[in-house]
């Protein structure tokens, strides 16, 4: 596992897809502040934090959710060309073919996509904070005393949903072992489940399926609320299973495959 952990971080260092995914994380942040800020002093638009969820340093720890398509969009193309390129490319015949295995190298793979996706949060969320009070001043969260408190609560768990969904694209692109299949698949998967979930809750009897998917907590819970606490151990666990269970999956099938 080591080294293909190693193996991994050289192509990913050298990866232009790596950069323009974290790329983005930069240039999306520093462009909202700014739009916002310009919006703001020519034309006196107020922000308000209910629709426009950051408005200030402090509320830029939920920049991650503000961005939330943005940024599964682009980890979600990022997991399929950088996992992708190896079946298309035909290298992982080479690695599978020093006695690698195939549980192993999924693995590998998942982590350094997850690992990426983390460092894009990190990223997008610690400049939203600094872009944001340069623009608007820190300020504060309505409601909220203990901000130490709240950034610990509410940061692991935006993190972990993004997590979440983005291990999906990484089981589709090795079930199909397929670029282009699993770019669809996922764009498909991620635009489906922030809008689907939206039509259960307004069947009676069929609501509890909107708390099965972890991009509409992602997208449609406001975390800048004190009750939206309560909620942290319902969605921690929610992603959890929603990597384990694509893993899962996605190793079953990956096992399973024939590698031409």
């Amino acid at each position: 596992m080591f080294n293909l952990l190693t193996a991994e971080k050289i192509k990913v260092w050298k990866s232009r897809k790596m950069w323009v995914s974290l790329g983005l994380m930069v240039v999306l942040p520093l462009f909202y502040s700014w739009n916002e800020w310009y919006m703001h002093t020519k034309y006196g638009n107020e922000l308000n934090q209910a629709t426009d969820t950051v408005i200030n340093g402090a509320t830029g720890i939920l920049m991650v959710e503000k961005m939330a398509a943005w940024i599964l969009l682009a980890f979600a193309a990022f997991a399929c060309f950088y996992i992708g390129e190896e079946f298309q490319n035909g290298t992982i015949r080479n690695t599978l073919s020093l006695g690698r295995n195939r549980m192993t190298y999924y693995v590998s793979k998942l982590l350094v996509t997850l690992l990426i996706t983390t460092l894009g949060v990190v990223l997008i969320t610690g400049l939203a904070m600094l872009a944001y009070t340069l623009a608007f001043g820190f300020g504060e969260i309505e409601g909220i005393q203990n901000y130490g408190n709240y950034v610990l609560q509410v940061f692991p768990v935006l993190l972990l949903l993004t997590l979440g969904t983005i291990s999906v694209p990484v089981a589709l692109t090795f079930i199909t072992r397929s670029t282009s299949v699993s770019l669809l698949l996922s764009f498909l998967y991620i635009m489906g489940t922030a809008f689907v979930p939206g039509v259960f809750a307004k069947i009676k009897g069929l609501e509890f399926l909107t708390e099965w998917f972890t991009e509409t907590w992602l997208m449609y819970t406001d975390f800048a609320q004190q009750a939206t606490y309560s909620q942290a151990p319902k969605m921690i666990l929610l992603s959890l299973v929603t990597i384990v269970v694509s893993s899962a999956l996605g190793m079953f099938i990956f096992q399973k495959s024939d590698i031409k």
